[in-house]
Parts: C-alpha cells; sequence; structure tokens
C-alpha cells in the first residue's frame, strides 16, 4: 500500500494563514498545525485566559474552534490549499472539562466525495487517550474549473 503525501504540507498551511490572518486569528494562532498527513492534520493551540472559564476551564466554543479548524485543514490535506473550503455541518460531543491551557485536535478524513468530505476530529489537552470533546462534521470543497 503507498502512503499518498498531503496535497498542503503544515508548513505551507501555517505561512499561508498567517499571511491571511497574522499571528491571531480570533483566538486560534496561526501556527497551530503541528503534524499534516494525507487525510490527517494535529493542531495544537495555547489558550489565552479570554477563552478559560472559572476554574480554569477551556471554553466550549473555544474547543468547538479548534474542531471545525482542524476538520477544514484536514480537508486541505486531501484536497489542496483552497481557502474557498466551506464547513457544511459539524456536530461536537462534550465529553470531559477541559482543564489547561493548550488544546490539541487531531482531525481525519473519513470520506471524499465530489461534493462533501466528511471527517472526525477528537480534541484533547494532556492524554490524547482521555479525549474532552469528538466532533464529526462534513466540508463543501470548491468547485473545480472545468477545462475546456
Amino acid at each position: 500500500m503507498t502512503t499518498r503525501e498531503p496535497l498542503v504540507t503544515a508548513t505551507e498551511l501555517n505561512a499561508h494563514l498567517r499571511k491571511l490572518f497574522g499571528q491571531d486569528m480570533l483566538g486560534l494562532t496561526s501556527d497551530m498545525v503541528t503534524e499534516m498527513e494525507y487525510g490527517m492534520v494535529l493542531t495544537t493551540m495555547e489558550v489565552g485566559e479570554k477563552q478559560l472559564r472559572p476554574g480554569r476551564i477551556i471554553s466550549g466554543p473555544t474547543v468547538f474552534a479548534a474542531c471545525d479548524a482542524a476538520l477544514f485543514y484536514a480537508c486541505l490535506s486531501v484536497y489542496g490549499l483552497d481557502m474557498m473550503m466551506l464547513t457544511s455541518d459539524m456536530q461536537i460531543r462534550f465529553l470531559r472539562p477541559a482543564k489547561g491551557t493548550r488544546l490539541h485536535a487531531r482531525g481525519r478524513i473519513l470520506s471524499v466525495g465530489s461534493k462533501l468530505i466528511t471527517g472526525q476530529v477528537v480534541a484533547f489537552t494532556d492524554d490524547e487517550s482521555k479525549p474532552v470533546a469528538v466532533a464529526q462534521g462534513s466540508c463543501v470543497p470548491p468547485k473545480k474549473p472545468v477545462e475546456s
């Protein structure tokens, strides 16, 4: 079995995000992509004080944003660096409080179709075997121009 290379690397994606959004994208850091394979991405997010709830628990919207970003980036790994990819839907289940100031999200592509790319994301803080949330969703790839 041959392993396919991602259509965009973590370095390329991080550089592109910095160019588009600067160092801070509404709480998501532009260097958050730490691993990229074809159909898989790992993101790491440094969580700021504004994203913490009492008890130093990472807010639900922050966890959701990290999952959405991981799904989007995983889709780019199989489609290429086209920022017109759109999230179509996402469901999230919060499993336990996300305590800490570092949040990871591992996104994996489950299915690549002509109209939808479907994937799942597992969010965790210190230990990947103890996820704080799981999400599943899909993205709509942009239509590629038809060559005549």
